[in-house]
Formats: structure tokens, C-alpha cells, sequence
């Protein structure tokens, strides 16, 4: 895909300085979902240019950590430059939940009801959260 439409051709000497020092950093693109072009002139249809010009770069290091980063190119408003959505998931080894349950719970009148009742509410977010 092209990351650059109308205008003047782009020259990439002007980019390779910046181009070795991503190399040398070992930094990854994210990638993006959404729309492709983070930048337009909003010039008539003859004169538009259209550019991606964001870029979230990570290391190894943020990948280990926070594998599940996305990045969303969201729509603009008002601007000719479009906003980006960074969901981070931080990954989380060290902690782990269990289940815990007493039996004696059973025993309680209102067992019953108070799990159907839990069970009923709404939850938003992450389905699993209904769980804890």
C-alpha cells in the first residue's frame, strides 16, 4: 500500500538518516486498523494529498511486555490530521488469580439467589469479567 497519494513525488534520501537510526534502535512498526492515511491537505480533489504520517514504534522490550498494543486511525474532525487509538494489554505473568469457593457458602439461605442475582448484572468490558 501506498502511504503517500497526490502531490509531488516523495524523495526517500531525504528519509534514510532517519530510516538507520529505526534500524539501529531495532524498532517495530505496530501497524495500524482503520483508516490508512493519518494526514490530507483538504485541498479540491485535483490537489489533495493524502499521507500517513504517524507510526507507533516499539521495541523487543514493550513487545515482551505488552504484546496486544493496537493502534486505530480514527476520523477527523475539524482537523486535517487524524487522531490514533493506542489500546495497551500489558502482560501480566506474575499474578495469578484462583478460584476460590467454601463450600459452607451452599449452606447460607440467600446462596441461591445472590449468585443468580450476580449473574444478571450487566458487565461491560472483557466478557471474563464476569467471572471474578
Amino acid at each position: 500500500m501506498e502511504e503517500k497519494i497526490g502531490g509531488m513525488p516523495y524523495n526517500m534520501n531525504k528519509s534514510l538518516e532517519f530510516i538507520s537510526m529505526i534500524e539501529a534502535c531495532g524498532l517495530i512498526d505496530l501497524g495500524y486498523t482503520g483508516l490508512p492515511y493519518t494526514w490530507c491537505n483538504q485541498r479540491n480533489a485535483q490537489a489533495r494529498v493524502w499521507k500517513r504520517l504517524d507510526r507507533s514504534m516499539v521495541n523487543d522490550k514493550w513487545l515482551e511486555t505488552m504484546p496486544q498494543t493496537t493502534i486505530e486511525h480514527l476520523s477527523s474532525v475539524g482537523s486535517d490530521h487524524k487522531s490514533s487509538s493506542i489500546e495497551m494489554v500489558r502482560k501480566n505473568e506474575d499474578h495469578i488469580k484462583y478460584f476460590k469457593f467454601l463450600h459452607c457458602w451452599v449452606d447460607n439461605e440467600s446462596f441461591i439467589e445472590t449468585v443468580q442475582n450476580c449473574w444478571k448484572r450487566e458487565v461491560t468490558g472483557n466478557p471474563m469479567w464476569k467471572l471474578h
